[in-house]
Parts: C-alpha cells; structure tokens; sequence
C-alpha cells in the first residue's frame, strides 16, 4: 500500500466547496483545513505511487477551486528504516 500526502491551495471563498469535494475522492484518507500558505493536507491511500498520481491529477486537481497541488509520496524502503539499523 502507498502513501501520499498532497499539500493543496484552493481559491478564496471555495475552502468548504473543496473541503466536500476531497472527502468524495475514494483514497483521500484524511483531509485536514490549514492556516497559512498551505489550505489543505490530505493523505492518500492506494496500492501504488502510480494510482496516487492518478488519483491526484483525475480527481483532486478536478475538485472544485483548486488552485495547485504539491504531492509527496512516502518512500516505501525508508518506510522500513528502523529494519535495516
């Protein structure tokens, strides 16, 4: 399973209009209202770092006042890091 964190900026006025919209994407896992540069963080979930990127530029980026997306993918080899000390 991967993992995503997609940092995201939307149009002023449009935070709850997007906020509803990221909660309908199947594999937003969580998505969390920001202060600052920064208005949403959401963790994706999906069996690949490929379907993350599907779903970020099909679904996400179509959700309603999204302005910009900067997505992080959790490594899967660091993921087990403390196995390999």
């Amino acid at each position: 399973m991967a993992r995503g964190f997609v940092l995201i900026d939307v149009e002023p006025g449009k935070e709850m209009e997007a906020f509803r919209g990221f909660k309908r994407v199947k594999g937003v896992v969580e998505a969390t209202p920001l202060l600052g540069d920064i208005d949403f963080l959401l963790i994706v979930e999906a069996e690949t770092a490929n379907d993350i990127a599907k779903i970020v530029i099909n679904h996400i980026r179509k959700v309603v006042g999204v302005v910009s997306t900067k997505t992080l993918v959790e490594d899967e080899f660091l993921k087990h890091f403390e196995d390999l000390i």
